[in-house]
């Protein structure tokens, strides 16, 4: 039967350059792959050692086994590209084994402070390439999307490890690092998306309490991207840090009793997020991010646009939002990728149903509900006439920001 063996490597708090962690080992059973990770000696001894996942691979000599997500912990696979990423990766190199072969790519633009490699005294050896402006950048994007040819040195400057289905790349600027959000070929011209991104982005952070990723917008040869600020990343003295980052859904694989569901929620991410270290101001955080993103129609809210982001020790807290973009098609009820409370539906009743799971009584929560769709229905007309739509733009998306229905039958 098939096995295999990876070298974990982690990026430490201040360091620029990764140290082995551990191994992976993967092997075919009859009931499916089963992984085991084990910590190297040399790791534990390190006075700054840090856990990859504190709850599921704590910091101890035990070889802790995997069976779901093909045998890889939750945290390594956070690290793999998603469909962008292996959509790049596919035109510069051939299709890989997946996730190990694409692990084993080591884009610089990967969440988390991973690295791999097949061997302990093998330093994992990362994508490079030269700076490229943003203009080149977004034509390389739409050629990856259209299917043409791409020069092999802009193939990799567009980072294909970093996560999410549209195109993107990283890019420098001062003292951060920026996730660049381009427009896809398949949007609808009628309304820009990374335009429409950075307004809904402003909206949450400026005027209704979400603790959410800085955004600015760029307008590149007369077409929209949005840049958001890397929370995982810093830049000090010419090198880039890096920092470990969980996914919502790692967090639902550390519960054992996910695994009979699998349907992950709010309110799981809310109450498993404690044994990472969220705090009760986390939580409730959660519940407005959580209000907001029914209040804005942003039903594409899964688990990997959530996640816990390590702040120290073995310690990780609830990360700045990141990812909300609305619906543009209407429905009168939205139905989002985790579920609200008893269900996905993203009414006012719903909403209330779990506040407990967050540390609020119902009419907490219903204050925050209240002061958020007040403030949306006050501000989002100013806040987007200032990112840029015009008149006839706003009475497209007006449909975005009508009250919440109070429940399934109202709407």
């Amino acid at each position: 039967m098939r096995s295999e063996r990876l070298f974990v490597w982690a990026f430490l708090t201040e360091t620029a350059a990764p140290v082995v962690a551990g191994r992976l080992d993967i092997r075919e059973t009859p009931a499916g792959p089963v992984g085991e990770f084990v910590y190297g000696q040399s790791y534990l001894a390190r006075s700054d050692a840090i856990p990859l996942d504190p709850v599921s691979l704590p910091l101890n000599n035990s070889a802790n086994p995997f069976t779901s997500l093909s045998g890889f912990p939750g945290v390594i696979i956070d690290a793999c590209p998603d469909r962008w990423g292996i959509k790049v990766i596919d035109r510069l190199e051939g299709k890989k084994s997946y996730p190990d072969g694409y692990l084993l790519m080591n884009d610089p633009g990967r969440a988390g402070n991973l690295a791999f490699s097949l061997s302990a005294n093998t330093t994992p050896q990362e994508l490079e390439s030269r700076e490229f402006p943003l203009a080149e950048l977004l034509r390389a994007a739409v050629a990856v999307e259209t299917n043409q040819a791409v020069d092999p040195e802009l193939l990799r400057a567009l980072h294909p490890g970093t996560g999410g289905a549209r195109p993107k790349c990283n890019v420098i600027d001062g003292n951060a690092v920026w996730i660049a959000k381009f427009p896809s070929v398949q949007d609808d011209p009628a309304i820009s998306i990374p335009r429409l991104e950075h307004a809904t982005m402003q909206l949450a952070s400026a005027h209704c309490g979400i603790d959410a990723a800085q955004t600015r917008l760029e307008v590149v040869e007369g077409r929209d991207v949005c840049l958001v600020r890397r929370f995982d990343r810093s830049v000090g003295d010419g090198k880039i840090l890096r920092k470990g980052f969980i996914s919502a859904r790692t967090v639902f694989y550390s519960d054992p009793a996910y695994a009979a569901v699998v349907t992950g929620s709010y309110g799981r991410f809310s109450r498993w997020g404690q044994r990472f270290g969220c705090t009760v101001a986390d939580r409730r955080q959660l519940f407005r991010r959580m209000v907001f993103n029914c209040a804005v129609r942003n039903s594409d809210d899964h688990e990997l646009n959530h996640g816990l982001i390590h702040t120290k020790g073995s310690e990780f807290r609830l990360s700045q939002a990141f990812d909300i973009v609305p619906t543009l098609t209407p429905h009168e009820i939205h139905r989002h990728a985790l579920l609200i409370g008893d269900s996905a539906a993203g009414t006012v009743a719903n909403l209330v149903s779990n506040a407990n799971a967050f540390g609020i009584d119902r009419d907490d929560a219903l204050a925050i509900i209240a002061d958020i769709q007040d403030t949306i229905a006050n501000r989002w007309r100013e806040t987007f006439y200032e990112a840029g739509f015009g008149e006839e733009e706003l009475r497209r998306i007006e449909h975005i920001f009508r009250p919440l229905p109070m429940d399934a039958q109202s709407g």
